[in-house]
């Protein structure tokens, strides 16, 4: 695989590997033919590979059908349908009138969380009252929600009611730009979308997958996925489990996550054993890019630093 330009996807979501994407795909396998992206959040890096077939899969229903929807969409068609709901809500539109016409909204470094408020929050409220969360007037609310949001970001509640506050931008320039890359993208390109647990996956169904792509919730993080043990010990170890059965497929993968936390003495003691007990099998390459480097074969471990990409393959140079 190789990469010309990184893509953003249109979906910001929690642990995305865009700052670093560049630095894993050089050590990705080249000429593959299928290929999965085990836990594809917004398919940042689902949409940045480079094979004949690339299957998206992860266990959020909510997310994966607003890519799905997403990606049917012809984009002059759906930026109207956008600007209509902007319109009817109240909320700035800092593409068409520019930032300076909301100036007198904007206080201190809030942006345009002021002028959006009010608007927003009916929106909000619109979509949690809409029973079927699969329709497509309800991902087009959630993907306008998204771009108001804290952080442009997804949440929901135990409820399953999106929750978070208002943010400071606006469906801009930018915005605009990634959702038409991501729609061009996906006409381009073979990508399949498919909703569903890990655990779920029969290694038989794999035949033809030549490399997997995994980014798990990381077990000594406390990000928005592992709350309430949303990612705990047992599927930890049930994931390496299906990686060792990969390696005796022959199918190749890479697989991110944290080793340690060194500010804070904290280490994932059952990826640390499965290295060690895989050490002739198992790589792990440096990742460079906004991360330090690291080596699981320096003499002194606990000089690795957070960000790690393990293979079962070694990297061509």
């Amino acid at each position: 695989m190789c990469l010309a330009q990184v893509c953003k996807s249109p979906i910001n979501y929690t642990g995305n590997k865009y700052r670093i994407l560049p630095q894993f795909i050089k050590c990705f396998p080249k000429n593959v033919n299928k290929c999965v992206d085990l836990f594809t959040g917004g398919a940042t890096v689902a949409i940045n590979l480079i094979a004949e077939e690339i299957i998206a899969i992860d266990n959020n229903p909510k997310v994966i059908n607003l890519l799905m929807f997403l990606k049917k969409q012809d984009y002059s068609t759906l930026i109207n349908k956008i600007d209509t709901l902007i319109e009817k809500y109240g909320l700035s539109n800092s593409y068409k009138y520019g930032y300076s016409y909301y100036r007198q909204y904007v206080e201190g470094n809030n942006g345009l969380k002021k002028y959006n408020f009010e608007g927003y929050n009916r929106l909000k409220n619109d979509y949690n009252k809409l029973k079927d969360k699969k329709t497509d007037k309800a991902n087009l609310y959630l993907y306008l929600l998204m771009v108001y949001a804290f952080n442009n970001d997804i949440r929901f509640n135990s409820k399953g009611e999106f929750n978070l506050p208002v943010g400071k931008t606006d469906m801009n320039k930018n915005n605009r730009e990634k959702l038409k890359k991501y729609i061009d993208i996906c006409k381009e390109k073979k990508i399949e979308f498919v909703c569903k647990d890990f655990k779920k996956i029969d290694i038989k169904d794999l035949k033809e997958v030549e490399f997997v792509y995994a980014d798990p919730p990381y077990i000594i993080t406390d990000a928005v996925y592992n709350e309430n043990a949303g990612w705990n010990e047992k599927e930890e170890r049930e994931l390496l489990n299906l990686l060792d059965k990969l390696n005796k497929k022959g199918i190749k993968f890479a697989l991110s996550n944290v080793l340690q936390k060194k500010k804070l003495n904290i280490k994932n003691e059952i990826l640390y054993n499965w290295l060690e007990k895989n050490k002739d099998k198992y790589f792990i390459n440096e990742i460079e890019y906004h991360y330090r480097s690291a080596s699981y074969n320096k003499k002194n471990r606990d000089g690795l630093e957070e960000e790690v990409l393990i293979t079962n393959y070694k990297v061509e140079e």
